[in-house]
């Protein structure tokens, strides 16, 4: 029906600083609090299904070291307020709010300047406290990044 909305995208994008990344490090805002708000995924407070994901680096090729990533999801803004390349943990502080992850796999040329990968079918149930939903990018490899934007879009659709 017209007006009524049944499903939520939604895309966090940002520069990354240049500190170098060891594996299990937040990827964020050079210096600054890494996590990302994906504003507006859910209508309202409710059970959300994510459906896929995708990640975008603008970039020509990985760097020596970097492989796959993973994106930790929260209800609010995590506690922790970790920064650009802090480890990422779950301390007692965040448990509360914590989603899960979701694997988002190793970025591919698609051209001479994206890297792209796409999760589809990842049918992962959350419960969304608001409208937004945030979360921790995370490298599994350890590198020194070049400042480059990444752009990370999540679909879904309420349950």
């Amino acid at each position: 029906a017209a007006g009524v909305r049944v499903g939520g995208t939604s895309i966090a994008t940002f520069t990354c600083g240049t500190t170098a990344y060891a594996a299990s490090d937040a990827v964020g805002i050079g210096s600054n609090a890494a996590a990302l708000t994906f504003a507006t995924f859910a209508p309202a407070a409710c059970e959300m299904m994510i459906t896929s994901a995708q990640l975008e680096i603008d970039t020509t090729a990985l760097i020596s070291g970097e492989t796959s990533y993973r994106l930790y999801l929260y209800n609010v803004t995590p506690p922790s307020a970790s920064n650009d390349s802090a480890a990422w943990t779950l301390p007692s502080g965040d448990r509360a709010s914590f989603l899960g992850v979701i694997p988002l796999g190793t970025p591919v040329a698609l051209a001479a300047t994206t890297l792209y990968v796409e999760t589809n079918g990842i049918n992962k149930q959350i419960t969304a406290a608001g409208t937004s939903v945030f979360g921790y990018l995370v490298s599994d490899g350890a590198y020194t990044p070049t400042a480059r934007v990444f752009k990370i879009t999540l679909h879904g659709t309420p349950i």
